[in-house]
């Protein structure tokens, strides 16, 4: 008999979908104690051995399911210094603390066609605005101490790129090296079913993460099978080449399905890898 990964996965889409997000069910002063808890639990758990040049910044683009952080240990030579901000791992913190503080108990016992319940990582889109708070809070921590960094983000909207660049300004931070993870839209589909399931078969605790289908959906602009991530990525290259931003040095590395496709490197050259 065929395993029910994709009832099981149906039945959690439904569920997450009917749920109320984190954010709505905190009031603001256990909002911010909350980002507060797990932006320490980050620095303590993840900044130990980390750089403190603060001479650049490495920031992920790609449309969930593209393999961001499985190319992140290739991409980036000294990966093992730099404190990588990365929201699922917040989410994980999150999931864990819904779990004790009973949040979510009525949804954490719903029965799923596979024979196991829903489980805190599979709560994960409920929990993305807060997450997205703690990793703002980890981030401008780390930036004020100078500390290397990865930001992991699909950068789906154009703002995200301004908002780096004005967070960066303040620090003082020069360089910039974007690691651009491109797929096309069946296969990042495909990849996030297949990474939620082996989580949920692996880990019986917290169960696989859950990504929404809309929102890979939302990283591709229609009829279109290149993500606006990269296109958003390209752009904010661009922009700081063209002058008046505070990072004088950009990097761009783009890779497809896991190949480096194209390095686009500051001093100005180009290095094509394309594989037939």
């Amino acid at each position: 008999m065929a395993e029910p990964r994709d009832a099981t996965h149906d039945a959690v889409l439904a569920v997450v979908r009917g749920a109320p997000s984190l954010d709505s069910l905190l009031t603001r002063s256990e909002l911010r104690h909350v980002v507060r808890e797990a932006r320490d639990w980050y620095f303590a758990t993840y900044a130990d051995g980390v750089g403190h040049q603060g001479t650049c910044v490495v920031v992920t683009a790609g449309p969930p399911g593209a393999g961001k952080s499985s190319i992140l240990s290739t991409a980036i030579a000294d990966l093992s210094t730099r404190l990588v901000i990365d929201a699922d791992l917040a989410k994980d913190y999150l999931g864990n603390w819904c779990a004790k503080t009973g949040r979510y108990a009525d949804l954490l016992g719903t029965p799923l066609p596979d024979g196991g319940a829903l489980r805190p990582r599979e709560l994960s889109p409920l929990l993305q605005t807060v997450s997205t708070e703690v990793c703002n809070a980890v981030r401008r921590a780390a930036l004020a101490g100078r500390l290397d960094v990865v930001v992991e983000g699909t950068m789906a909207s154009p703002a995200y790129g301004d908002r780096l660049l004005l967070s960066l300004a303040k620090s003082d931070y020069d360089r910039l090296h974007i690691v651009s993870v491109e797929t096309d839209r069946d296969t990042a589909h495909e990849r996030a079913v297949e990474r939620w399931w082996q989580g949920r078969k692996g880990d019986p605790e917290m169960g696989g993460r859950l990504v929404l289908p809309e929102s890979i959906d939302h990283a591709y602009a229609a009829g279109r099978e290149q993500s606006v991530c990269r296109t958003n990525a390209r752009a904010l290259a661009t922009a700081i080449r063209a002058g008046g931003t505070a990072v004088e040095h950009v990097t761009i590395a783009e890779y497809d399905d896991g190949t480096l496709a194209l390095l686009d490197a500051d001093p100005p050259r180009s290095v094509e890898h394309r594989h037939t």
